[in-house]
């Protein structure tokens, strides 16, 4: 019995060494003794009117210590928080600005601006906010996660638009339609949207704000955009896709023939026209097809102007990355939409919100 009791003993012990030995050579990360970032820049309490700051905020911070070597590059993120009001109840929101493996970053004040936009803080007056540097190996699991402490900045943001409005004679220069609009889905100043022009030398302007508040036109015909502006005159009856720069303060009307193209209609050399579905822009102001026909098993895209790529044509897919389906491509490109089976579908081409769309439905 004694011999036994000590085999046991050995075998134990020597489990003890081997175990040892192992976190030896592959030593464990504890998280709890690694060091997180401290932000050193700006200085806290500053206070930054982005409307009148002109130039970059430079923010710096202490390397995040994890404790062991040979490991990968830290990353680290600049995050932005903010609390509000929600239902009656604070809520802390944030808004990731930056991402890098150094330990510093260079915003531009429009950056900040549209973070703190993204956040739901009141524009033109100074709003606390708080940064936070946050470092990580993995994204996909928080074991890695430090985040400095928060960094006060007293900041006062400027209003940014998600949709300015187009006026003109197509819709009875009515500035207060809401559907005749141009989308900015990230608020960045940059927009676009589809309108048809029934008539050739449509006019119009657009209007960014409350209706009619802030007007713009191009008093040289040369792609600028000028307050209080001449009308514009689109020569060409046809649906355009339209592109505002209010960085730049330039604009562009695109004209666009769309069509059905790929091995599930009539191969991928032949274009099968889209017609405007008319019932719908006179009801709603906004632009899409519809078409009922044969397919076969395949797969299709939209084109315009018999091209694929700009600047004569564009093509639009599938948007693999979106969280729902139906969801096309935004700017062109993207995956082919498949036909599972031989058959009569009605398939709608939408480009009527800031997110275009399909959908294909067996008849």
């Amino acid at each position: 019995m004694k011999k036994i009791a000590f085999l046991f003993s050995l075998i134990a012990v020597i489990a003890l060494i081997t175990a040892c030995e192992k976190d030896e050579d592959n030593p464990v990360l504890d998280i709890g003794q690694a060091t997180p970032p401290t932000l050193l820049s700006p200085e806290a309490g500053a206070s930054f009117d982005l409307e009148e700051f002109e130039g970059d905020v430079t923010f710096e911070w202490t390397a995040a210590d994890y404790k062991m070597e040979n490991l990968p590059n830290v990353r680290y993120r600049l995050i932005a928080y903010y609390e509000k009001d929600v239902d009656g109840e604070t809520q802390e929101v944030s808004y990731v600005i930056h991402e890098t493996t150094s330990t510093s970053a260079t915003i531009s004040a429009d950056r900040i601006n549209q973070a703190v936009f993204q956040l739901g803080a009141t524009p033109f007056q100074f709003e606390s906010i708080d940064f936070r540097v946050m470092s990580f190996f993995n994204l996909a699991s928080d074991a890695t996660w430090l985040f400095s402490a928060p960094l006060d900045l007293n900041v006062r943001s400027f209003e940014l638009f998600t949709f300015v409005r187009v006026g003109g004679d197509f819709n009875d220069w009515d500035f207060d339609n809401e559907n005749t609009v141009l989308y900015s889905p990230e608020a960045d100043n940059q927009f676009e949207g589809y309108l048809f022009f029934e008539e050739p030398n449509t006019e119009v302007l657009f209007s960014m704000g409350e209706s009619g508040l802030f007007v713009y036109g191009d008093n040289d015909g040369d792609g600028t955009l000028d307050q209080d502006g001449d009308h514009i005159v689109v020569a060409e009856a046809g649906v355009y896709r339209v592109n505002l720069d209010f960085s730049a303060m330039t604009y562009e009307f695109y004209k666009t023939d769309w069509a059905l193209i790929g091995s599930a209609a009539e191969g991928w050399s032949t274009d099968v026209p889209l017609d405007v579905d008319m019932d719908f822009w006179e009801a709603n102001w906004k632009v899409r097809y519809v078409i009922t026909r044969e397919f076969v098993e395949g797969h299709f895209k939209f084109r315009a102007n018999e091209a694929w790529d700009p600047p004569a044509g564009i093509n639009m897919g599938i948007d693999e990355d979106a969280e729902e389906e139906g969801v096309l491509m935004y700017g062109g490109f993207g995956n082919d939409i498949p036909i599972e089976e031989d058959g009569v579908y009605t398939v709608i081409f939408d480009l009527s919100g800031p997110v275009y769309r399909y959908e294909v439905h067996a008849e």
